[in-house]
C-alpha cells in the first residue's frame, strides 16, 4: 500500500524524477503537473477530481493515477535504506 499524501514528499530526493515520469506516462505535459504535485502533497483533496465522463483529455482519472504512480514510487526503500522498513514504519500505520 503506497503511502498517503504529505508535504515531506516534495523533500524525497526521488519526487521530481517519479512526478517527471508519472506526468510522461499519464500524457500530461510539465504545464499540466500542478494538479497532481497538490494530490501527493495533500494540499488538494482527491474527491474534488471527479470524472465527467465526456471523454475529455485529460481525464481527472490520468491525475489520479499520475499521483498514485508518484506515491507507489516513493513508497520504495531508498537505495542507503536496505530491503526493509524500520519498524516504526509499521507502527505508525497501525501494524
Amino acid at each position: 500500500m503506497p503511502l498517503g499524501p504529505s508535504a515531506d514528499h516534495v523533500k524525497d530526493p526521488r519526487y521530481d524524477d517519479a512526478l517527471a515520469k508519472a506526468l510522461t506516462k499519464h500524457g500530461l505535459g510539465p504545464q499540466l503537473g500542478q494538479p497532481v504535485h497538490k494530490l501527493v502533497t495533500g494540499t488538494a483533496d482527491p474527491r474534488q477530481f471527479v470524472c465527467c465522463n465526456s471523454g475529455c483529455i485529460p481525464c481527472v482519472k490520468d491525475y489520479l493515477r499520475a499521483a498514485e504512480q508518484v506515491l507507489v514510487a516513493l513508497d520504495k526503500p531508498l537505495p542507503d535504506q536496505g530491503a526493509g522498513r524500520p519498524w516504526w514504519a509499521f507502527w505508525r500505520r497501525g501494524r
